[in-house]
């Protein structure tokens, strides 16, 4: 009788549909990425367009936009809070809170009370009340919490800080930490000087700043050619990245306009945060080629780390009359 051959798949048959499977899924893959990254940063971009939607709606609440920072403890060495006030480290998006559906944690926040500890830097600053954590002000459980709102979904960074330097934590009274945010004011970067608002020069002024309000009037370059808030990443290799609720020696903003422009980095060596900002107020994201920032008018724009320095200058500084090129 003869015998019946049983096909089958050889070696290197197998072989090779496996190597066209690897082919394929290593094509696949860059554009599943790529998608996830689309979605990404079209999340990032719904955020910082809400967040333009509030500043609007806070100014026609208030007929002023908030401070970028109020009654600040990181005032210059030798340079207490100015007036009669104690130090209470506010933050402008505290009172932003009920215009993007956090009214809860409004409520619970304490505005005669510090929402920090930190006097780093004022010679004579005592901050008004007890510590946030202590008996009688409950500030640290409110600027502790994580607000999807403040933060980009590209950054995989930790959302809230690990440091228990005075200067940067909430205070020496909780073991809470402060909760991060990828976006935050257009604001000169100064660490030992104050920066009020009403004292900066005029040609260099940014939209937000300590203590004095802005209004929309202010802004004579026209709120469509004005930065009003700026996209960072929630890790930096000098200094802490922003907070939201409070206010410490450094963070209070973050200024486009700043020497290093879009993006600056150093090279971190932990394999887990394989990016870093080079240093604290300065603009930046996760998305590929630049960082995206919201305009005083609400319109979000994307602008590459290759802009020149010149225009995004320009774009920070809201009323010094200079023609904007195209970017």
């Amino acid at each position: 009788m003869r015998r019946r051959s049983e096909k089958g798949f050889t070696l290197v048959e197998l072989l090779v549909v496996i190597a066209i499977i690897g082919v394929l899924v290593g094509l696949l893959l860059p554009a599943v990425q790529a998608a996830r990254e689309a979605a990404r940063r079209m999340s990032c971009s719904n955020n910082m367009k809400q967040l333009g939607l509030a500043l609007h709606n806070y100014h026609d609440t208030h007929q002023k936009f908030p401070p970028s920072v109020s009654a600040s403890g990181s005032m210059a060495s030798g340079t207490a809070v100015p007036g009669p006030l104690k130090a209470r480290n506010h933050r402008g998006w505290t009172m932003l809170l009920p215009f993007i559906e956090q009214a809860a944690l409004y409520d619970a926040f304490d505005f005669s009370l510090a929402a920090s500890g930190c006097t780093y830097g004022g010679a004579g600053n005592t901050i008004s009340g007890p510590q946030p954590g202590a008996a009688g002000n409950a500030n640290d459980v409110v600027v502790s919490t994580v607000v999807p709102a403040f933060l980009c979904p590209s950054d995989p960074n930790p959302t809230n800080s690990t440091s228990t330097h005075d200067a940067y934590r909430i205070s020496s009274a909780t073991t809470l930490q402060g909760a991060y945010t990828n976006y935050d004011f257009s604001a000169t970067r100064l660490s030992s000087i104050s920066n009020v608002w009403s004292g900066t020069t005029q040609s260099t002024r940014r939209m937000f700043g300590m203590d004095d309000q802005s209004r929309m009037r202010d802004v004579l370059d026209g709120t469509s050619n004005s930065i009003a808030i700026a996209e960072t990443i929630r890790n930096v290799w000098d200094g802490v990245a922003p907070t939201w609720g409070y206010a410490k020696w450094v963070g209070n903003g973050v200024d486009p306009a700043y020497t290093y422009g879009i993006n600056y980095r150093r090279y971190s060596t932990n394999p887990l945060v394989p990016y870093r900002l080079g240093t604290y107020m300065t603009s930046g994201s996760l998305h590929t080629g630049g960082a995206q920032f919201t305009f005083g008018d609400g319109s979000v724009h994307f602008l590459t780390d290759s802009i020149d320095l010149t225009t995004l200058q320009r774009l920070t500084y809201i009323s010094d009359g200079q023609v904007i090129p195209e970017y």
